[in-house]
């Protein structure tokens, strides 16, 4: 297996942490859980790197892409993250696409030809630049249905971020996920890790228009919602996914923050390549 270390700056390395941060302060190195159940799926090996040698895509049926992503096609000049080819690391990050039309913390086409796992933590300062730089960037793509963006809690960075996980739970058991999602963000200062208090996720819940703001408060500290959160962060973990923010796109992984360009590029790349 070959592999190639990112280039690391220390201006953009977070070392409260080892949750966040910039492409360039995140080796590109997930570790397979070497149990025995997932021995079998990923085999005790490195994977995910930093560029993996190349071997036999997983074969799968993709839905082909819309005309508007096949017009926008990044040139071979422009930069996107290339595909995995590794079928272990095909099927780990396979498992973590939900495709379920029920899915309130997921928007877009259930059968768009991309998809988008987002790993992120609300206090995670690359998190808030992706959400206000990149996010706004890719919604065209959601609405012509070349993308599907489901969001995965991996709450870790501040004592507060797993109850702003919650938060957002509670928020999507009415509806307003993204709502919520894009409130907090806004607010957020993407220089630094806030702290979230109850009340101050009760008031970001108001401003989303959360109808019921004692069930949210209540099912934001139930401890179903608690238990959730944590098996979320556990399962990633279990992974080898320990950076915010985190991207799996088809086939397509991105560790740490990219700009707008090289995200939207990304997507377009996969969506040619699921309609070939």
């Amino acid at each position: 297996m070959t592999t190639k270390d990112s280039t690391a700056s220390s201006a953009d390395k977070e070392t409260k942490t080892p949750a966040e941060g910039s492409p360039s302060s995140i080796y590109k190195t997930l570790f397979f859980m070497t149990a025995p159940i997932t021995a079998i799926l990923a085999g005790a090996c490195v994977w995910m790197g930093v560029q993996l040698a190349s071997t036999s895509p997983a074969s799968q049926a993709s839905p082909a892409a819309s005309p508007a992503a096949a017009a926008q096609m990044p040139s071979a000049e422009e930069s996107a993250e290339p595909s995995q080819t590794n079928p272990n690391n095909l099927s780990i990050m396979n498992s973590f696409m939900r495709h379920d039309a029920g899915d309130q913390q997921a928007k877009g086409d259930i059968n768009a030809p991309v998809t988008m796992v987002v790993f992120s933590d609300f206090a995670c300062p690359y998190c808030t630049k992706f959400a206000q730089q990149v996010d706004p960037e890719l919604e065209d793509l959601v609405a012509d249905g070349t993308l599907r963006i489901e969001w995965y809690d991996l709450a870790q960075i501040t004592e507060s971020s797993p109850l702003a996980a919650q938060a957002g739970i509670a928020a999507a058991e009415q509806g307003k996920f993204w709502e919520f999602h894009d409130v907090v963000y806004a607010a957020a200062d993407p220089s630094g890790h806030p702290q979230y208090s109850e009340q101050a996720l009760v008031d970001f819940a108001a401003t989303a228009g959360v109808p019921d703001l004692d069930k949210f408060r209540a099912t934001m500290l139930d401890a179903h919602t608690v238990a959730k959160v944590a098996s979320a962060k556990e399962q990633a973990h279990q992974a080898g996914i320990t950076g915010t923010p985190t991207l799996f796109i088809n086939k397509a992984y991105i560790p740490g923050f990219r700009d707008a360009s090289y995200v939207r590029n990304t997507v377009l790349a996969q969506a040619a390549e699921a309609a070939s």
